[in-house]
């Protein structure tokens, strides 16, 4: 099977994925409901920054600060509004809400909503807003 001209396979250099709805959710899937903060290099650019109810964070303080809550008994659930997903060729905009839960805690139903910017295949910013503020959310008091 031959590839289109001009086109390159995932493991050739240079190669870049393409922006997509189903790349945000393949990150939440494999980074914050698995918990999994060893994939932060593949799907976050090493210049990345967070905004966030007020907070702004580079790439290394949003990975540790990460590292420090999936290391506690948190589990996530995550959940989508498939209207509310908009593409364009280096964004994604999107609708979501993340439930937090610990043992012994009443779970928390946090709505996101998101604009992730994309570089070279990984997510180099994220503007988002919450409600309630994750910020305020005890599951989350290690971040």
């Amino acid at each position: 099977m031959s590839r289109a001209a001009g086109s390159r396979s995932a493991s050739e250099p240079g190669y870049h994925r393409p922006v997509s709805v189903a790349l945000l959710r393949e990150m939440f899937d494999r980074v914050v409901v698995a918990k999994n903060a060893d994939l932060f290099e593949h799907y976050y650019d090493p210049d990345f920054v967070m905004y966030s109810d007020g907070l702004s964070q580079s790439f290394a303080e949003f990975r540790d600060s990460h590292r420090n809550v999936y290391a506690t008994d948190i589990s996530y659930a995550v959940e989508y509004d498939e209207q509310a997903w908009v593409a364009a060729a280096d964004k994604v905009a999107g609708r979501l809400w993340i439930t937090t839960s610990r043992p012994g805690e009443q779970p928390t139903r946090i709505e996101v909503v998101l604009i992730a910017a994309y570089r070279n295949g990984r997510i180099h910013r994220i503007w988002e807003t919450t409600w309630p503020s994750w910020r305020n959310v005890a599951a989350l008091e290690g971040y």
